[in-house]
């Protein structure tokens, strides 16, 4: 089978899968190879193997989900069986899982005493059909690796379309690898290890293979972290900050964010930090890379804010160690008071960003400790690796070579981006507010004066042409005065100081 049709046949599976909701338990699978290259795990005295799938089996339990546990060769070798087997299929229950663990054997061929073959597309390509239904899951592959020599042309296309799918397939979304040291030697064959590979298929396997390979269950079974396969970088590298070098300021992660109190709005602020890069990849360490720190806001306030970083360079960073100290700088300008009697009752301004830490020119190579960890589980001239995919291997190749080739794809990484979301809360000077205030309480005691001297009748003097008259008025109130010529006068109340006085015009009586 080509990779191309096997890729096309895996959209197929995940397209006409149902929809993967959040609250639906996954479904898991542990598919364990039985060909004849596994005989000393399944065979040998002492052998510890089948004990190890029961353990992974209760490592990677979810509450409420199923698991299966299946075989697989090559489908069509074996008479009246067909590849993959699934032993058992349920709820996570030990003794049934013991029971379908135990019963793995080593199948022959039909018509001699051959083991069976491994074909790894099919295996694949059935575990997905009738061990995940075609829906979204995990699968956990365990295999040596290892197929026969001098296979048929289509076994070893199926192997290329194996790697292929899982490299190329947008329905293998998450894969890593725990390789195993068991050394065991057989009847026939000696062994030194296999590999789990965890595969999520579907986005909704992501999640649960991300969930087991974060918990404390595949924790205390392998003593080593997964290998990420794919994508290379999901072990992150990250920006981390444990000092602040700014008087007056407090700075914090919380919820993820980094949260900076006691900036200056009016001023600016420098803001220095000390932190370290951490590379939580595995078993991938950084050979070299060129840091470039950048600075993007959310809003204007502070779009043009300036970010560094020193050392700009980090070389021979080892897997899950952290480089030296880095002195990182932001330069914020001053910060604008917001418009409105809002900003004026403002105290603080928050400005929202974030500072993006890109690694250029990078270049990631295995760890030694890991390759010579790994040395003999993949030794052998019989790996499946990139021989497969046409590519020659030679026995004198080093070991990182003969890896299977997913375990190198690290090497077309050049680049990489650690993002960091930032929150710079800067305060404003007290005194615009205070002044506000005291303009604000001013006027309001003249408006409670006036009003209280509104309410009450005062003794007023108004002049009445040249006769000057006292009157007991309300400011503003008016009253009718006769003056001693017989003139009458409209007479106004002020607030304060004489009352205002209007002559009225006489009124002639009739004949």
């Amino acid at each position: 089978m080509s990779p191309l049709l096997t890729r096309a046949i895996l959209a197929l599976l995940i397209t006409g899968a149902a929809p993967a909701k959040a609250d639906i338990a996954p479904r898991q699978l542990v598919l364990v190879q039985d060909s004849g290259w596994m005989e000393p795990f399944l065979s040998a005295e002492g052998s510890q193997f089948r004990p190890f799938i029961e353990a992974l089996a209760a490592a990677i339990r979810v509450p409420g989900g199923t698991i299966a546990i299946a075989t697989f060769d090559q489908d069509g070798q074996v008479p009246e069986r067909m590849s993959p087997r699934i032993l058992y299929a349920g709820p996570y229950a030990a003794a049934p899982i013991r029971s379908a663990v135990a019963a793995i054997d080593l199948p022959r061929k039909a018509g001699g005493q051959a083991y069976a073959d491994a074909d790894f597309n099919g295996a694949l390509l059935g575990g997905i059909r009738r061990g995940l239904h075609g829906r979204d899951g995990v699968i956990w592959m365990v295999t040596n690796n290892k197929n026969a020599p001098g296979n048929s042309p289509a076994v070893e296309r199926n192997t290329a379309a194996f790697y292929a799918a899982l490299r190329d397939s947008s329905a293998i979304t998450r894969i890593a690898a725990y390789p195993v040291r068991m050394p065991l030697k057989g009847r026939n064959f000696d062994a030194s290890g296999f590999v789990v590979y965890g595969i999520g298929y579907g986005a909704g396997g992501q999640r649960p293979l991300e969930a087991a390979l974060s918990s404390g269950g595949l924790a205390a079974l392998f003593r080593h972290p997964p290998v990420n396969l794919k994508p290379v970088l999901a072990g992150g590298v990250t920006l981390r900050f444990d000092k602040l070098d700014s008087g007056g300021l407090q700075a914090g992660l919380e919820d993820g964010v980094l949260v900076v109190r006691g900036a200056d709005a009016a001023a600016g602020t420098v803001l220095r930090l000390i932190g370290h890069l951490d590379n939580g990849l595995y078993p991938q360490r950084i050979v070299a890379a060129r840091l470039i720190l950048r600075w993007s806001a959310s809003g204007p306030e502070a779009a043009s804010a300036r970010a560094a970083i020193l050392p700009d360079r980090v070389a021979n960073l080892p897997p899950q160690g952290e480089c030296e100290a880095l002195a990182v700088s932001l330069t914020l300008p001053p910060v604008p008071r917001p418009a409105g009697l809002g900003g004026l009752l403002s105290g603080q301004r928050a400005v929202d960003g974030a500072l993006s830490l890109q690694l250029t020119e990078l270049r990631l190579g295995l760890d030694p400790a890991f390759l010579e960890r790994v040395r003999l589980i993949f030794g052998s001239s019989l790996l499946i690796g990139d021989q497969m995919t046409g590519e020659i291997v030679t026995q004198n190749g080093t070991l990182e070579d003969r890896l299977p080739s997913l375990f190198r794809d690290y090497r077309s990484v050049s680049e990489a981006v650690v993002t960091l979301p930032v929150r710079i809360e800067a305060g404003f000077s007290p005194w615009p507010l205070i002044a506000a205030s005291t303009g604000a309480l001013a006027l309001l005691g003249v408006g409670f004066l006036g009003a209280a001297a509104t309410g009450r009748p005062r003794t007023c003097t108004g002049m009445l042409g040249a006769f000057p008259r006292r009157a007991i008025l309300r400011p503003f109130r008016t009253t009718i005065l006769r003056a001693p010529d017989g003139s009458h006068w409209r007479v106004r109340a002020t607030l304060w100081g004489p009352a205002r006085a209007h002559r009225l015009a006489e009124v002639e009586s009739g004949a």
